[in-house]
């Protein structure tokens, strides 16, 4: 196209030839290739010649003009790149006005034109099928021979030959093209996942997999799929089989070489090389979080999801952090720890309720020199991996961040003084999370606590990661109280707050708005008996109805002498009159578990007159339930 200023020179005028991406079916969304154009030899023939396709090409460049512009910025980093190519007077407003003038002319220069003159070798048919379809071939060829060659590319305007999903032929810019054959080579992914029997969502990137037997052949295409960057982000496989090896393959590619950030497994058999189901996972969840690798699993079926959850920690490759929570393991000791000592690139362990003792243990062992992070929620509550936990304090160098964060707290008086003297000489730890009771004036633990504190603020002033404190039940000296509250006052400390209740309580009174009884005041000269009496337990630890393990909270009945006991490790609710030998389970005792007849290390537990009712903190299981 090229300008035109009389209507008697048409056939005199230099005329340059531009060509159109076909990126798209809306012809607003095209834009001119990114080339300089090429000089047409004999503007009359090829006028008269390719008058079809010139006459929708003009309509189409009219409609870009219309919009203000050859290029639409609709191509993202491939606008830059067009940019660049074509001739800077497209940048002129003026030129776009003269354009659209000069494309009247040449329209109406078609019509005048068009089925007048005939090129002298081309046939009717020649022209119907021109008329028809795009370009290919000799027509292509023949194409070439109007224009004056100024480069020696093979691709006329740095166009490339496509065929859309239903079969059309474009030629669109290399940006689009290889835009163009991704989305194709994904649709057919899409499609043959879904001839697999599974779903997948467009919108939510979300893949389902429900009642397949799923082959080695299907497990081969989503590999490819995935590895090729089909996204899925959540992939679900329920009420499935698959082999061993199968599920190896599978698992290497979404840990290691996928975009999937969830991978669920509901009720998935894992079948053996005879093609017999060998063990079923009834339910795991397994995310994946920038470098955090994170397992949740259920307590149903054990050995099924242990064998995963430690094939998928000997196949991660590339997440630095873990953080699995609710299984002790039981059986697999050997594998966890030979997963944890052969991972090189361990930068952060975070484990929930395990109590496991040698599993524990094993973590406090490691030989690693990269593990920074530790957070063991709710994992020390036996008494023997205390001293293992200090010692390994002692000798890791490179430990910043630590969790010990629980709703119990430590009440073992020579642990957390060994523990606070540690770490007051740590040179590492910028970050503490940790429960004590127990502080009394001039006491041990709190003369090592402000100086650990201090020690703590000191080295996080440069990271700012020491930023809350908070007090339960404790009795602290003035002149400490002093000290924290300066800091306080200078910025140092965001949050500084004290309790005179202990912290299990008040986080019980923040979640419940029942009425609580009064206690009545006790005269200060009160005198108490030097002995106390067992009123509930107290033969030995066990599971039958005389006996109780780790009893955790309770609640006392009005006036009737009777206490709920939430009988934490036995995982039950346990109702006991005072003074009686047995108690009488009332909620749980089926064994640790989700089912809605199962409790796990339940905690808490509230009373609801209103509907004759308990509601209890069902700990592990993430719950609460009446």
């Amino acid at each position: 196209m090229a300008l035109i200023n009389s209507v008697r020179s048409w056939f005199h005028t230099h005329y340059k030839l531009y060509f159109l991406c076909e990126c798209s079916h809306e012809p607003h969304e095209m834009h001119v290739a990114p080339h300089e154009g090429y000089s047409i030899k004999t503007p009359q023939e090829f006028i008269v010649r390719y008058a079809p396709y010139l006459r929708t090409t003009i309509k189409i460049a009219q409609l870009l003009l219309s919009l203000g512009g050859l290029v639409i910025p609709q191509l993202g980093s491939a606008s830059t790149a067009i940019k660049h190519v074509l001739p800077s007077k497209f940048d002129n407003d003026q030129y776009y006005e003269d354009m659209k003038n000069q494309l009247k002319m040449i329209d109406s220069l078609i019509n005048r034109y068009d089925n007048q003159h005939k090129h002298p070798d081309t046939s009717v048919t020649g022209q119907q099928k021109s008329i028809a379809a795009p370009l290919q071939g000799a027509d292509l060829r023949e194409l070439e021979s109007y224009l004056e060659r100024v480069d020696n590319k093979r691709s006329l305007g740095n166009l490339y030959r496509t065929v859309t999903v239903d079969g059309h032929v474009r030629w669109v810019c290399l940006q689009h093209y290889d835009e163009i054959s991704f989305n194709n080579e994904m649709r057919k992914y899409i499609s043959d996942f879904e001839a697999m029997g599974g779903k997948f969502d467009l919108k939510t990137k979300a893949a389902v997999v429900i009642q397949v037997n799923i082959t080695g052949k299907n497990v081969k295409m989503m590999c490819e799929a995935l590895t090729k960057g089909f996204n899925i982000v959540e992939l679900m496989l329920q009420d499935s089989s698959i082999s061993e090896d199968d599920l190896k393959t599978l698992l290497d590619v979404i840990i290691n070489r996928s975009a999937i950030r969830c991978l669920r497994m509901t009720n998935v058999g894992v079948r053996n090389f005879l093609g017999m189901v060998k063990y079923t996972s009834a339910y795991m969840v397994i995310e994946f979080n920038n470098q955090l690798l994170k397992v949740r699993l259920s307590d149903v079926n054990q050995d099924a999801n242990i064998p995963i959850l430690t094939q998928l920690l000997q196949q991660n490759k590339i997440y630095k952090k873990l953080d699995f929570s609710a299984s002790d393991y039981l059986w697999y000791e050997g594998n966890f720890r030979r997963c944890l000592e052969e991972n090189k690139i361990l930068t952060g362990l975070t484990v929930e309720h395990l109590n496991n003792i040698d599993i524990i243990n094993s973590i406090f062992h490691l030989k690693t020199n990269t593990l920074n992070q530790l957070k063991l929620i709710g994992s020390l509550c036996i008494p023997s991996t205390l001293s293992h936990f200090c010692e390994m304090l002692k000798n890791n160098k490179i430990l910043h961040d630590i969790d010990l964060m629980d709703l119990a707290d430590f009440e073992d008086e020579t642990f957390v003084i060994n523990l606070l003297r540690i770490l007051r000489d740590h040179k590492s730890i910028k970050s503490l999370s940790l429960h004590i009771q127990g502080i009394r004036p001039s006491g041990q633990i709190e003369s090592h606590l402000i100086k650990s504190l201090q020690t703590l603020i000191d080295a996080s002033k440069e990271l700012n990661t020491l930023k809350h404190l908070e007090f339960y039940n404790s009795y602290i000296k003035d002149e400490d109280k002093t000290q924290l509250q300066l800091l306080y006052d200078s910025g140092s400390l965001i949050q500084l707050k004290f309790y005179e209740q202990e912290r299990s309580n008040m986080m019980l009174n923040e979640t419940s708005e029942q009425p609580h009884r009064v206690v009545p005041t006790i005269p200060d000269n009160a005198r108490w008996a030097q002995n106390g009496v067992t009123v509930a337990g107290g033969h030995g630890e066990g599971s039958t109805n005389n006996k109780l393990c780790s009893p955790y909270f309770l609640c006392v009945v009005d006036d009737d002498q009777i206490g709920i006991i939430a009988d934490t490790w036995n995982h039950r609710i346990i109702q006991w009159k005072f003074g009686k030998r047995n108690g009488q389970v009332i909620a749980g005792g089926n064994g640790n578990g989700n089912r809605l007849d199962q409790l796990h290390c339940p905690t808490d537990i509230l009373i609801d007159k209103e509907t004759n009712s308990f509601i209890i903190c069902d700990r592990n299981n993430r719950r609460v339930v009446r």
